[in-house]
This record gives C-alpha cells, sequence and structure tokens, in this order.
C-alpha cells in the first residue's frame, strides 16, 4: 500500500451527473445509491463541481438545475497521485470521496473513505464486513455476527426457527468471496 498509486485502487465506472440535469434527479441518485456526492460533469466528462446531500439540503428546492447548487470548485486528485495523499487529503479536508482525474481534467474514477477501509483490512475482514451489512439489511438490525476465516464464515446469534437460519447461510454465500457458510454452535458462539 505504501508505493500505491490511487489509480490502481480506485472505483469504476463512476456515477456522475451533468450541470443541467435537476437537482431532483440527483436527490434521487443520491438516496437510491447511498452515496453522499456525485461528481458533475461537463459534455467532455470533465470536473465542474461536485454534488453532495448538503448541497442539495441547503438549496430546499429540488426543480432547479444542478448547477446552481453545486459546490465548486471541486477538490480532486490525478490519477497518478499516491494513495498515502490521497487518504491524507480525504481526512484532511474532511471529504467522504474525491473524483481522480486525468490528465485531461476527466473524471476516470473515485476514490472514498470506505475504499480506504477496506484496503485496511484483510480480506476475511473485508468479506465479514460485507455478509454483516447483508444481513443487517434483511433485520433492519443486528441480530446475528458474522466471522469468516480464510473465506469460511460462520454465523452466530439468535434465530426465530430453522427458516431464518437457512435465509441467514443462502444470504451469506450470495457475497462474493465466501465459500461457505454455516451457524455457529453454542459452544463456538460463547466464545465470541
Amino acid at each position: 500500500m505504501k508505493n500505491m498509486r490511487v489509480c490502481e485502487v480506485m472505483q469504476r465506472p463512476i456515477t456522475a451527473v451533468r450541470r443541467n440535469s435537476t437537482a431532483r434527479e440527483a436527490a434521487m441518485m443520491l438516496a437510491e445509491l447511498g452515496y453522499a456526492a456525485l461528481p458533475v460533469l461537463d459534455q467532455d466528462d470533465r470536473l465542474l463541481g461536485i454534488l453532495t446531500s448538503g448541497d442539495l439540503l441547503r438549496a430546499g428546492e429540488l426543480n432547479g438545475a444542478v448547477s446552481a447548487v453545486m459546490t465548486t470548485p471541486a477538490i480532486s486528485v490525478p490519477d497518478h497521485a499516491a494513495l498515502a495523499e490521497v487518504m491524507s487529503r480525504l481526512v484532511t479536508h474532511g471529504l467522504r470521496s474525491l473524483p481522480v482525474v486525468d490528465g485531461d481534467s476527466r473524471v476516470i474514477g473515485i476514490f472514498s473513505r470506505g475504499d480506504a477501509l477496506r484496503l485496511m483490512l484483510t480480506p476475511d475482514d473485508a468479506l465479514a464486513a460485507d455478509a454483516q451489512n447483508l444481513l443487517d439489511q434483511y433485520t433492519g438490525a443486528r441480530r446475528w455476527h458474522v466471522n469468516v476465516r480464510e473465506g469460511d464464515a460462520t454465523i452466530s446469534g439468535r434465530f426465530a426457527d430453522e427458516s431464518e437460519r437457512r435465509i441467514t447461510i443462502a444470504l451469506t454465500r450470495t457475497v462474493p468471496g465466501i465459500r461457505t457458510a454455516t451457524i455457529a454452535t453454542a459452544a463456538a458462539a460463547a466464545v465470541h
């Protein structure tokens, strides 16, 4: 990670809006995708600004164009920037994500705090986080706990019946990279 460049780990393809998109369209995208911000691009995919959920909330009215409420200038990073520098910028500027641009200021990717955290996790930690998120979304609360070791997931917690156990195993197995999923035995669950 020490000598990595942001272009090696950025997320792509990007989701963005154009300056003439309506604020309502952008708000729907942010809500549906769960993003905190979207890059605002011109017709040549060059970065004009960034539209955050805060920009939309401050605007109050969502019928205008994105260009009227976006934050400018947008802070971005070049694709060749050192990963350590990019991570520092996220923290220093209090940003949740940064557009990554090429030499012509075209947005080619995004790097977020979530991406930075995933790089700090082991592969098993990342799989456990993905599975945990999926199960928490299913129940609406944290009812179960997922532990992953070498791609094998173990789920612990209280289950109402056998169908909940089967659903939990099936959902956990949908996470790419998880090889097996089992329910922890009572003795193993007590160790957590």
